[in-house]
């Protein structure tokens, strides 16, 4: 497989504005997470989901999310990648994500000895008040060490939000400048949204925090994007920026369609074709199916354990599959690459969607090239820094 990526679902505290899958790290079981993600893994080979082509090809990219990947025990995480079967092309990039507080010399001279060479950790702002406002368990000092430590692999990237409740145009200044001042490879950056269900959604309604201006949100977007450049940094993607030579691979690989495998509950996965599948946010059903079974002699390999230790029809209850038309691939494709500085190369639209689909996607950006949404030449279309703002309704418009 190309792409693979290993959800590890365990936190130590969750952040207010968060809606990805976790779990309490608290009573975190990661022998039994490690074998189920195994043996996952043993029935994705041979479950016909992704070509043989595809499985037996070297993996250009390995990311390990959550969840709090960095709480994995050092033991643990050797054991969950021997990942048999997988072998890794030369330089494959390899991430694991990580906290602040979770980061020591000892932890990266662990980490970088099972071979990861990509660091993702989620500073989000370098001020204290900001830090205990959204639930974060790190103080800004201690990003600032783990950054020190980090920077000697040569290719970490720091994420921030901005727009966060009673946020000011001068502190965002600063956590950027900070953020240059440290100089990491990579920084993703993005917009505080709400989403339905987190403790933010439930305090905005309780009128406990309010949200600041949307002008002062564009502001700040539109100070991190010039500040950024200056610094020479390469606004790839909307929300990513990297010096040169340091994109993410992997999250690349997602914005250009490429085939992705992914391990564990709450992962998503496509065939690079038509097919799609997600496994269900429920940590309880997922180790049901794959960590149940006998835990002695040989639990991992090419093929599925025997009847003893699971059923790999099973999976099909912790999964949910679906298969794209025509018109919803078509719909992907442009979605997912005007969000990257290039855009949608039109002469492989055209060969992949035919002469009548380039025919409606150019007569839907004509109107938006004309009040400066878009950039057009006769090889791609892509967005303007006009519409970086308001990104959404210009590409939905390109999807009617």
């Amino acid at each position: 497989m190309r792409h693979l990526y290993i959800h590890l679902p365990y936190c130590s505290r969750k952040c207010i504005y968060c809606d990805f899958y976790s779990e309490g790290a608290r009573r975190a079981d990661w022998s039994a997470l490690r074998r189920g993600l195994l043996r996952e893994l043993a029935c994705a080979s041979r479950d016909g989901f992704l070509t043989t082509g595809e499985y037996a090809r070297p993996c250009e990219t390995l990311y390990l999310g959550g969840g709090t990947p960095s709480l994995m025990p050092a033991e643990e995480l050797g054991a969950l990648l021997t990942l048999p079967g997988v072998s890794f092309a030369p330089g494959a990039e390899r991430t694991i994500e990580v906290n602040p507080d979770d980061v020591t010399q000892e932890r990266f001279d662990a980490w970088r000895k099972l071979g990861f060479n990509r660091f993702s950790m989620g500073v989000q702002s370098f001020s204290d008040a900001e830090l205990r406002l959204i639930g974060r368990r790190h103080t800004a000092a201690q990003a600032r060490e783990a950054c020190a430590v980090l920077a000697r692999s040569g290719n970490l990237s720091i994420d921030l939000i901005f727009g966060l409740p009673g946020q000011t145009r001068r502190q965002w200044c600063e956590s950027v400048a900070e953020a240059i001042a440290l100089r990491p490879q990579h920084i993703s950056a993005y917009a505080l949204m709400v989403e339905d269900g987190t403790p933010l959604s439930v305090m905005l309604r309780q009128k406990r925090l309010s949200l600041i201006p949307e002008e002062e949100s564009e502001a700040m977007y539109l100070y991190l994007v010039a500040a950024l450049r200056s610094a020479g940094y390469e606004h790839y993607e909307i929300s990513n920026f990297a010096l040169p030579g340091f994109r993410s691979r992997h999250n690349s690989s997602y914005w250009s369609g490429e085939p992705y495998l992914g391990l564990g509950p709450a992962a998503h996965s496509y065939d690079g074709l038509r097919r799609r599948r997600a496994n269900l946010p429920d940590l309880r059903a997922y180790n049901a199916v794959f960590a149940s079974g006998e835990r002695g002699g040989n639990e991992v390999g090419n093929t599925c354990p025997g009847e003893n230790a699971f059923d790999c029809a099973a999976a099909a209850s912790v999964r949910e599959e679906e298969y794209l038309g025509e018109e919803e691939l078509r719909d992907e494709f442009i979605m997912c690459r005007m969000r990257t500085r290039e855009g949608i190369p039109l002469p492989a639209f055209r060969d992949r969607f035919g002469e009548e689909s380039l025919r409606r996607l150019l007569k839907a950006v004509r109107p938006a090239a004309a009040d400066g949404l878009l950039q057009l030449n006769g090889e791609s279309v892509s967005l303007t820094e006009k519409s970086l703002l308001r990104s959404d309704p210009v590409i939905l418009e390109l999807t009617m």
